[in-house]
This record gives structure tokens, sequence and C-alpha cells, in this order.
């Protein structure tokens, strides 16, 4: 007895604290929906004012968004073109990250790691291609920047090199390879003014 009196207590006690079903409650979303190049916008516009701390995490997710092609195809030769760059046979790298670019020519990500395997390789002339398709597809690449502007230095064209570093410096202004590279270029260019 002493059983059902409680639980009818407890019955009564929770029918007072539920609100009338006529009240609707509506929850609005904590981040509004972005696609995935409207997150990318957004990321390299705060890239642009950011500091190093702050940079970093920006950094890693742009990387993420631009290594994304929405094909797994794509995605298997990219990964097997990257562990063959680590395990230094680049070879291997350069012909996956060709078919990458005959598959897929509209990806930039495919056409800077040709890029960067054929700086590598030293096939200029290729390296100076294949960056500048990438960044006529994506003109925010500032890594691509960068190794034009090696490029760029190699061919003793350090007027267009530092051209490409302060492109790069312009998306991303604390990126190390350009910071460096800008300074090194600067610093040589002062001492041949002396």
């Amino acid at each position: 007895m002493m059983i059902l009196l409680a639980s009818a207590l407890l019955t009564f006690a929770a029918a007072q604290d539920v609100p009338p079903l006529t009240e609707t409650v509506e929850i609005a979303p904590q981040v509004e929906f972005q696609t995935p190049q409207e997150r990318l916008t957004a990321r390299l516009d705060a890239l642009a004012t950011a500091d190093e701390a702050a940079a970093r995490p920006l950094v890693d997710e742009i990387f993420a968004l631009w290594a994304h092609s929405g094909s797994d195809t794509i995605s298997l030769l990219m990964d097997r073109g990257h562990a063959a760059e680590a395990a230094g046979d680049l070879d291997i790298a350069a012909r996956m990250y060709d078919h990458v670019t005959a598959l897929a020519p509209e990806f930039a990500e495919g056409w800077l790691a040709a890029g960067r395997i054929a700086t590598q390789l030293e096939d200029w002339t290729y390296a100076f291609e294949t960056l500048n398709t990438a960044l006529t597809l994506e003109p925010r690449r500032f890594d691509a920047y960068v190794t034009l502007g090696r490029v760029l230095e190699n061919a003793q064209a350090i007027g267009a090199a530092l051209d490409a570093y302060e492109e790069a410096l312009a998306i991303h202004p604390t990126y190390a390879p350009a910071v460096q590279a800008k300074a090194r270029i600067d610093a040589a260019q002062a001492g041949r003014a002396l």
C-alpha cells in the first residue's frame, strides 16, 4: 500500500511540472551550416589576420579542405603518392600524382603535388607548368606560391620569386617558409645594394 501511495504522489508531482502541450520550443542551431567552399573561404579570410597561434588550426582545416577530392580513387592515388614521397621514391610518387592530374584535372591538390615532386627531381619546366595550373585552379594556395618562388629562384628570376613569396604572405602572413624566403631575398638584395 505504501508503494502504491508513493507511486501516485510521484505521478501527480511529475504531472504538475510538465508544460502544457500547446507550447512549442524552437531550438536554433549553434552554428549555421556552411558548404566546404564557404568554410574554406571563411578560414582563408580569418587566416589573413591571424597571429601564428591562431593560424595553426586554421591552416590544418584549410589543408584538409583542399585535400578532399570527393573521389575514393583520387584519394587512394594521393595517399599512395604521399607514401611513396615519404619513403623517398619520387618516381612512384610522380606517377601517382600524374594519374591524379589525368583523372581529376580540376583538382588543384594533384597539380601542386606533381609540381612539388618535379622541383625535387629538378624538372623545372614541368614544375612551373604544374604549379601555375594549381594556382589557376586555386589562387589562394599559399604553399603553391612558395614552391613556385623556389622554382623562380632556381631560374634566377629573383624579382618574380619575391613576388610569389609576397603573394603567399598576403594570404597567410605568418607562413614560415614564405617569411624565411622573403627575408633571405631581402637580405641578399640589401647586401648587393651596399
